[in-house]
Protein backbone atom coordinates (compact mmCIF):
# COMPACT_ATOMS: atom_id res chain seq x y z
CA UNK A 1 0.00 0.00 0.00
CA UNK A 2 1.55 3.37 -0.97
CA UNK A 3 0.66 6.42 1.50
CA UNK A 4 0.33 9.96 0.38
CA UNK A 5 1.77 12.99 2.23
CA UNK A 6 -1.69 13.94 4.41
CA UNK A 7 -3.52 10.71 4.15
CA UNK A 8 -5.50 9.67 6.91
CA UNK A 9 -5.37 5.52 7.89
CA UNK A 10 -8.58 4.54 8.75
CA UNK A 11 -8.45 2.00 11.38
CA UNK A 12 -11.48 0.37 13.58
CA UNK A 13 -12.68 3.58 15.53
CA UNK A 14 -9.01 5.42 15.75
CA UNK A 15 -7.99 7.97 12.97
CA UNK A 16 -3.76 8.62 12.38
CA UNK A 17 -3.17 11.86 10.18
CA UNK A 18 0.16 11.99 9.12
CA UNK A 19 1.00 15.48 9.40
CA UNK A 20 5.21 17.08 8.35
CA UNK A 21 6.72 20.03 9.93
CA UNK A 22 8.31 21.74 6.92
CA UNK A 23 11.33 24.53 7.62
CA UNK A 24 9.83 28.61 7.64
CA UNK A 25 11.36 29.63 4.06
CA UNK A 26 10.21 33.03 5.49
CA UNK A 27 12.53 32.84 8.26
CA UNK A 28 15.57 32.12 6.40
CA UNK A 29 14.67 34.90 3.96
CA UNK A 30 14.59 37.39 6.95
CA UNK A 31 17.92 36.36 7.69
CA UNK A 32 19.23 37.43 4.39
CA UNK A 33 18.63 41.29 5.44
CA UNK A 34 21.06 41.27 7.86
CA UNK A 35 18.65 42.36 10.73
CA UNK A 36 18.53 40.78 13.83
CA UNK A 37 15.41 37.94 13.69
CA UNK A 38 13.56 36.54 16.42
CA UNK A 39 14.31 32.43 16.11
CA UNK A 40 12.94 30.62 19.09
CA UNK A 41 11.41 31.28 22.93
CA UNK A 42 10.13 29.49 25.51
CA UNK A 43 9.32 29.44 29.36
CA UNK A 44 12.12 29.30 31.47
CA UNK A 45 10.93 26.17 33.65
CA UNK A 46 14.27 26.75 35.81
CA UNK A 47 14.06 30.16 36.75
CA UNK A 48 11.56 31.06 39.90
CA UNK A 49 10.98 34.95 38.30
CA UNK A 50 8.51 33.94 35.66
CA UNK A 51 10.79 34.33 32.88
CA UNK A 52 10.93 33.25 29.11
CA UNK A 53 14.11 32.83 26.98
CA UNK A 54 14.01 34.28 23.45
CA UNK A 55 16.50 33.15 21.33
CA UNK A 56 18.00 36.28 19.12
CA UNK A 57 19.97 34.89 15.45
CA UNK A 58 21.82 37.46 12.76
CA UNK A 59 23.87 36.75 10.06
CA UNK A 60 27.01 38.64 10.14
CA UNK A 61 30.06 39.29 8.12
CA UNK A 62 33.16 37.88 9.28
CA UNK A 63 36.81 38.24 8.29
CA UNK A 64 38.21 36.15 5.63
CA UNK A 65 41.79 35.38 5.45
CA UNK A 66 43.11 33.98 2.46
CA UNK A 67 44.76 31.08 3.79
CA UNK A 68 41.26 30.14 5.77
CA UNK A 69 39.41 30.87 1.80
CA UNK A 70 42.01 28.73 0.32
CA UNK A 71 41.51 25.88 2.73
CA UNK A 72 38.20 26.38 2.76
CA UNK A 73 38.15 25.65 -1.02
CA UNK A 74 40.39 22.45 -0.78
CA UNK A 75 38.30 20.73 1.46
CA UNK A 76 34.95 21.65 -0.56
CA UNK A 77 36.69 20.06 -3.18
CA UNK A 78 37.64 16.93 -1.47
CA UNK A 79 34.27 16.51 0.13
CA UNK A 80 32.03 17.89 -2.68
CA UNK A 81 30.49 20.22 -0.55
CA UNK A 82 30.19 24.39 -0.70
CA UNK A 83 32.80 25.99 0.62
CA UNK A 84 32.73 28.60 3.70
CA UNK A 85 31.12 32.17 3.28
CA UNK A 86 32.02 35.07 4.26
CA UNK A 87 29.00 35.22 6.76
CA UNK A 88 28.24 33.16 9.46
CA UNK A 89 25.05 32.82 11.65
CA UNK A 90 25.23 33.37 15.20
CA UNK A 91 22.56 33.61 18.14
CA UNK A 92 22.09 35.21 21.50
CA UNK A 93 19.74 34.73 24.01
CA UNK A 94 17.87 37.29 26.58
CA UNK A 95 15.81 36.85 29.40
CA UNK A 96 12.32 38.33 29.53
CA UNK A 97 8.95 38.83 31.65
CA UNK A 98 6.97 36.09 30.52
CA UNK A 99 3.80 38.34 30.46
CA UNK A 100 5.31 40.77 28.73
CA UNK A 101 6.98 39.12 25.73
CA UNK A 102 3.98 36.40 25.75
CA UNK A 103 1.32 39.21 25.14
CA UNK A 104 4.03 40.56 21.83
CA UNK A 105 5.37 37.13 20.68
CA UNK A 106 1.19 36.00 21.08
CA UNK A 107 2.03 32.75 22.76
CA UNK A 108 4.76 31.55 25.72
CA UNK A 109 6.62 28.91 23.11
CA UNK A 110 7.51 29.41 19.45
CA UNK A 111 9.72 28.46 17.10
CA UNK A 112 9.87 30.64 13.92
CA UNK A 113 12.12 27.87 11.90
CA UNK A 114 9.30 26.38 11.92
CA UNK A 115 6.08 28.13 10.98
CA UNK A 116 5.85 30.11 14.09
CA UNK A 117 5.67 34.08 13.13
CA UNK A 118 8.92 35.78 12.02
CA UNK A 119 9.23 38.75 14.07
CA UNK A 120 12.75 41.29 13.82
CA UNK A 121 14.14 42.11 17.14
CA UNK A 122 13.92 45.60 16.39
CA UNK A 123 10.01 45.17 16.03
CA UNK A 124 9.84 43.49 19.12
CA UNK A 125 11.82 45.57 21.53
CA UNK A 126 9.67 48.89 20.15
CA UNK A 127 6.41 47.05 21.07
CA UNK A 128 8.10 46.13 24.47
CA UNK A 129 8.96 50.05 24.63
CA UNK A 130 12.33 50.89 23.66
CA UNK A 131 12.01 54.02 20.85
CA UNK A 132 11.45 53.49 17.43
CA UNK A 133 14.52 53.13 14.82
CA UNK A 134 16.74 51.71 17.55
CA UNK A 135 18.72 49.23 15.96
CA UNK A 136 20.10 46.16 17.30
CA UNK A 137 23.06 43.79 16.08
CA UNK A 138 24.71 40.65 17.90
CA UNK A 139 27.89 41.12 19.24
CA UNK A 140 30.81 38.47 18.53
CA UNK A 141 33.58 37.89 20.81
CA UNK A 142 36.13 35.11 20.45
CA UNK A 143 38.66 34.38 23.02
CA UNK A 144 40.08 31.11 24.98
CA UNK A 145 37.94 31.52 27.91
CA UNK A 146 35.39 29.39 28.44
CA UNK A 147 31.82 30.87 29.46
CA UNK A 148 32.14 30.89 33.64
CA UNK A 149 27.93 30.42 34.22
CA UNK A 150 27.82 27.81 31.39
CA UNK A 151 27.73 24.25 32.17
CA UNK A 152 27.60 23.28 28.41
CA UNK A 153 29.56 25.56 26.45
CA UNK A 154 32.08 24.08 23.83
CA UNK A 155 35.23 25.25 21.99
CA UNK A 156 33.88 26.41 18.36
CA UNK A 157 33.49 24.04 15.86
CA UNK A 158 35.47 24.04 12.57
CA UNK A 159 31.82 23.24 10.08
CA UNK A 160 34.29 21.80 7.19
CA UNK A 161 35.99 19.65 9.62
CA UNK A 162 34.17 19.32 12.30
CA UNK A 163 37.55 19.67 14.55
CA UNK A 164 37.79 21.81 17.35
CA UNK A 165 39.12 25.60 16.55
CA UNK A 166 42.50 26.43 17.81
CA UNK A 167 44.69 29.62 17.75
CA UNK A 168 47.75 30.86 19.62
CA UNK A 169 47.38 32.68 22.91
CA UNK A 170 49.53 35.89 22.92
CA UNK A 171 49.35 35.49 26.67
CA UNK A 172 50.87 31.97 26.91
CA UNK A 173 52.71 31.62 23.36
CA UNK A 174 50.34 28.40 23.50
CA UNK A 175 47.83 26.91 21.10
CA UNK A 176 44.61 27.02 22.85
CA UNK A 177 41.07 25.86 22.37
CA UNK A 178 38.79 29.35 20.81
CA UNK A 179 35.14 29.85 22.29
CA UNK A 180 32.95 32.41 21.08
CA UNK A 181 30.37 34.69 23.03
CA UNK A 182 27.88 36.70 21.86
CA UNK A 183 25.72 39.49 23.20
CA UNK A 184 22.95 40.98 21.76
CA UNK A 185 23.52 45.19 21.72
CA UNK A 186 22.96 48.16 20.55
CA UNK A 187 24.00 48.37 16.73
CA UNK A 188 25.94 51.42 17.53
CA UNK A 189 27.96 49.77 20.15
CA UNK A 190 28.69 46.32 18.22
CA UNK A 191 32.59 45.75 18.04
CA UNK A 192 32.64 42.06 16.79
CA UNK A 193 36.44 40.17 17.75
CA UNK A 194 37.16 36.87 15.90
CA UNK A 195 40.11 35.03 16.59
CA UNK A 196 41.77 34.15 13.38
CA UNK A 197 41.99 29.83 13.18
CA UNK A 198 44.92 28.24 13.14
CA UNK A 199 46.51 24.57 12.37
CA UNK A 200 47.14 22.20 14.93
CA UNK A 201 50.96 22.13 15.72
CA UNK A 202 51.97 18.58 16.87
CA UNK A 203 55.05 18.14 19.12
CA UNK A 204 58.06 17.55 17.31
CA UNK A 205 59.48 14.36 17.70
CA UNK A 206 62.81 14.31 19.73
CA UNK A 207 66.09 13.95 18.05
CA UNK A 208 67.66 10.91 19.11
CA UNK A 209 70.50 11.39 17.05
CA UNK A 210 72.69 12.30 19.69
CA UNK A 211 71.44 9.73 22.58
CA UNK A 212 72.70 6.98 19.62
CA UNK A 213 75.75 8.29 19.11
CA UNK A 214 76.74 8.78 23.06
CA UNK A 215 76.03 4.94 23.82
CA UNK A 216 76.99 3.61 20.87
CA UNK A 217 74.20 2.96 18.70
CA UNK A 218 71.30 0.66 19.17
CA UNK A 219 72.35 -2.80 21.21
CA UNK A 220 70.56 -5.79 20.04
Amino acid sequence: MILELGTAIKCPRFYFLFTFIMANPAYDQALTTGKVVIRKWWFNTNSTKNQMSVQFQQEVERPASNASAANSLLISVEQGTEGLGTHTRVTALRSFDANRAAQVLGSREGDATMGSPVMFAEDFYQKLGVPAGTQLSIQVTENFTKNPYSKSQSPKINPSTSEVVVATNPETGTQMAVYRHTDLVLAANCEHTFVAAEAVVKPAMPDLTQQFAATGGIVS
